[in-house]
């Protein structure tokens, strides 16, 4: 087992040597390093677990826990993350923080985003939190093979014999050592986020200011109305839009569609949302727990999402109907 805590060790040691870097890249290659370390932890414990309980049968008959225990033996996260909770010592806002990091992770990896302005402040957060928790976690055995030899990154940490003087405490204090070196200030963490928010914010009241002033004369409507408007017309070719006039037996043509949607959907905005935007930036901003910060922008993104994305659309196309009118005006 010794050689599994070293090479998790040598992980974490080359995340820290990205993360120094401070560039956006290495940032990246320091989350995914940072987040395959806690992985493989989550893993251990329920294999620490399973192993328990083979070793004293009888206590199986009666776990509580087992299905959740199988669940988190497999390959899901969130299944490793729920069973840590159980028998892992972790807490619910640690949990939250690191399933969203592993939500970034493999959007980075798989999806392709790259979160630039984000990543060099939510990556050391990452490693911070990483290396706190897994400081908590204590090997329960550290066997050792005469032909296996550490990781030469790990060696730092774990000193000695392994056969006589290696500690069992060797992997904690060397996630404590690793955590102490990487300074995180939580204070940046939460102002990028807050800078974050707000530059999506300043970005959606242009697109509402666009869309209420209109392309042509006579097109002009107040921010409320272009508010619902942007949202009635995405619902208008929706199979959920069609399915509430189906419910009401509504029939017309399109720009009566779209009437009936602005005036009758529950649309879950109903007005210029950008000043209680602002607001809720505003107290992300004076907050002191990252944890609560990033689930703040989480929730915050999440739950306006719907909304940015009909903004955007509605912009884009005010903007192609005024391209066209200049184009007409210049004769092409």
């Amino acid at each position: 087992m010794l050689p599994f805590f070293a090479s998790v060790i040598e992980q974490l040691d080359l995340a820290l040597e990205q993360l120094s870097k401070g560039d956006v890249h290495y940032a990246r290659f320091g989350m995914m390093l940072t987040d395959n370390a806690v992985e493989l932890i989550l893993h251990q414990i329920a294999k620490d677990k399973a192993s328990n309980l083979k070793m004293y049968a009888w206590q199986k008959e009666t776990y509580k826990h087992q299905t959740a225990l199988d669940n988190a033996l497999g390959r899901n996260f969130d299944a490793k993350v729920k069973f840590a909770k159980i028998a892992g010592g972790l807490s619910d806002e640690i949990a939250q923080t690191i399933t969203t990091m592993h939500g970034y992770r493999n959007e980075v990896y798989h999806v392709g985003l790259k979160h630039e302005k984000l990543l060099p402040a939510l990556a050391p957060f990452y490693f911070d939190v990483a290396c706190g928790y897994l400081s908590s976690y204590r090997p329960k055995r550290l066997g050792w093979g005469s032909n296996q030899k550490l990781p030469e990154r790990s060696k730092k940490y774990f000193k000695g014999d392994p056969f006589f003087s290696v500690g069992f405490d060797d992997f904690s204090n060397g996630c404590k050592v690793l955590r102490e070196a990487c300074n995180h200030d939580p204070r940046q963490t939460i102002a990028s986020l807050a800078d974050e928010i707000n530059d999506v914010i300043e970005q959606q009241d242009v697109g509402i200011g666009i869309i209420a002033r209109g392309a042509y004369e006579g097109q002009e409507t107040t921010r409320d109305v272009a508010v619902l408007d942007t949202q009635a017309w995405r619902l208008a070719f929706s199979k959920e839009g069609r399915a509430f006039a189906a419910e009401r037996s509504w029939n017309g043509n399109m720009h009566q569609f779209i009437e009936f949607l602005r005036s009758n959907y529950p649309h879950k905005f109903r007005s210029d949302p950008i000043e209680s935007w602002r607001a809720q930036a505003r107290r992300l901003r004076a907050g002191k727990n990252p944890h609560a910060a990033l689930s703040t922008y989480q929730s915050f993104m999440a739950s306006t999402q719907d909304l940015r994305e009909a903004i955007d659309e509605s912009e884009a196309a005010a903007e192609r109907e005024i391209d066209m009118l200049i184009d007409r005006a210049r004769g092409k």
